[in-house]
């Protein structure tokens, strides 16, 4: 039985060892680098904050011809500026960021989203195969849960070892380690520590990935909330028109509720406002519409109310891509510990060939030895 699951651990891992590597590798940088992208510039102004309205409108000077603004993030604290956001019609991920002192409508630098970090997450999720590229994904996340669960198969020691308590060394990478010897030390004792997180991250990504997830967690459909379609029979009217207005209801009507970001578009029927609500707190944002008509604002997407399956899914997309916000700690715990997944999986892969290739060269050599 042992040696089977060798066979099997040893084959899968040969086949896509370049595949697992480009995913560990994708998904390190895909932590790393939003890291590394310039803060928010500081104002040194102070005084009573200008409208939104007035902000969104100071930014358009130096937004891109053909792009509309996406997303408005308000100054989180004195001092802070806001930042508006912007991108083709029809896209929810923004392109290029404009920052704007929000006590007196200004514009303080605009930055161009890198194109590589979009480029970066396709390949992390499509893995260049696309239309299949996402069930390909998919695959790849069951195939990696299938290694670390017969790694752990192959690497549970005998009940002698137990005993004794000598199975910790197999944990560990002894200090007179050379050659093969070390190699296989790297790979087995990486894999023991790494096997949990690679667990779960495989089959999140394969959960997240598979086309037919989303149903069967109660998600019907794509999130419309976020999409910005092209309205040609509604008249020219700015996306941002009555924001003023629905923010002072917002502070009006829910005074509890903290403004985390307002979703634009090209018309102000798209707009919504994302809030923390105390009830739900940071990790579960809620989604809150003005209506223009009765003057009221209504909880769109009511965090309480979402069924077990969609909360499920959501808490796995939270933790997959390391978007936890709270606790402050807990979250930066966490990103380092996806981090280390993703590079333990570059090692693994390697180390993995190593291994294999030392052994066919080492049974070579012993073949014309005799």
């Amino acid at each position: 039985m042992s040696s089977a699951f060798r066979k099997i651990h040893r084959w899968m891992g040969l086949f896509l060892m370049l595949p697992l590597a480009l995913q560990g590798l994708t998904g390190t940088l895909l932590i790393i680098l939003p890291l590394l992208l310039p803060e928010r510039p500081h104002v040194t102004d102070s005084g009573a904050p200008a409208g939104a309205e007035a902000v969104v409108a100071a930014s358009r000077t130096h937004a891109p011809a053909g792009m509309i603004p996406l997303r408005l993030n308000p100054a989180r604290w004195n001092g802070d500026s806001a930042m508006v956001t912007y991108g083709p019609a029809g896209e929810r991920h923004p392109t290029f960021e404009v920052f704007v002192n929000p006590d007196h409508p200004s514009v303080i630098s605009t930055y161009v989203v890198p194109a590589y970090i979009r480029f970066l997450h396709n390949v992390h999720a499509d893995l260049f195969l696309l239309p299949y590229g996402q069930t390909a994904t998919g695959i790849m996340g069951v195939v990696l849960s299938l290694l670390a669960f017969t790694g752990l198969i192959i690497w549970w020691p005998h009940p002698a070892l137990w005993q004794n308590g000598k199975w910790r060394r197999t944990i560990i990478i002894s200090r007179r380690a050379r050659g093969l010897r070390l190699w296989r030390e790297i790979h087995v004792s990486l894999g023991f520590w790494l096997s949990f997180m690679l667990l779960f991250l495989s089959l999140s990504g394969a959960i997240l990935a598979f086309p037919f997830a989303r149903p069967l967690f109660g998600i019907n459909g794509p999130d419309k909330r976020h999409n910005h379609p092209h309205h040609t029979a509604l008249p020219a009217v700015a996306g941002e028109t009555g924001l003023d207005t629905g923010l002072a209801a917002l502070k009006r009507q829910m005074p509890e509720a903290t403004l985390l970001s307002v979703q634009l578009g090209e018309q102000p029927t798209q707009q919504a406002f994302e809030v923390i609500l105390p009830a739900y707190g940071p990790n579960h944002p809620a989604t809150v519409q003005y209506d223009p008509h009765t003057e009221h604002v209504r909880i769109s997407r009511d965090p309480g109310q979402i069924r077990r399956g969609e909360w499920t899914f959501q808490w796995l997309h939270m933790m997959h891509e390391t978007k936890l916000v709270a606790p402050a700690l807990i979250a930066v715990i966490w990103k380092m510990a996806v981090g280390t997944g993703g590079i333990g999986l570059i090692i693994l892969a390697f180390s993995g060939v190593g291994l294999w290739a030392m052994r066919r060269y080492g049974a070579a050599r012993r073949e014309s030895g005799n």
